[in-house]
């Protein structure tokens, strides 16, 4: 079970502690969910962070094991054990962890800023989809008020800018349901 967390840090089974911590936090910077870009960071994160938090354990518990030379029959059941033990808590420390640190950005001003920038924009193009709108109702009655009515190219400028407007308000509104969905 060991052999997946040295696959998921790239170390190999004889690196030492030095080398699992180094290989952490090249693999922590690069999946830190705040930073990556990957839609899989926020897991991969994760499981670096157990992956680590297991190696780190299971280096101290060799480490034990190996100085204290009086063996259990069950020495192996109870290793088992302990295994299974230590990676659900590695794993639930790690959850914490990220949870953590992007509630904390949450709450930074930089973060909050960008929420009311985005937010903005989104309104801005959605009043700019029911000014077109209304462009077209204004252009339908002056077109229909001329002498030759309204004509096929009318007909077709309208068709194409009502989807223009629509489109407009629609991407802004999923926007702004997208953005307060994840928060």
């Amino acid at each position: 079970m060991s052999l997946i967390y040295y696959e998921i840090l790239g170390v190999s089974k004889t690196a030492g502690t030095q080398e699992i911590k180094l290989a952490y936090r090249r693999l922590a910077k690069k999946f830190h969910p705040d930073i990556s870009k990957d839609p899989d960071a926020h897991e991969k994160f994760i499981l670096v962070n157990e992956a680590y938090e297991f190696l780190t354990d299971l280096k101290l518990k060799e480490i034990r094991t190996h100085q204290n030379t009086s063996q259990t029959a069950n020495t192996e059941e109870i290793y088992k054990q302990w295994l299974r033990r230590e990676r659900m808590k590695a794993r639930a420390r790690a959850a914490q962890e990220a949870r953590r640190k992007f509630n904390e950005f949450r709450k930074s001003p930089i973060y909050r800023t960008t929420q009311i920038i985005f937010t903005f924009y989104d309104v801005l193009s959605m009043i700019i989809g029911f000014l077109v709108l209304m462009a077209i109702v204004a252009g339908i009655l002056i077109s229909a008020d001329s002498p030759e009515g309204i004509t096929a190219s009318d007909i077709v400028a309208f068709i194409f800018l009502c989807f223009l407007g629509l489109m407009f308000i629609l991407f802004s509104i999923a926007s702004i349901r997208a953005r307060y969905r994840k928060g």
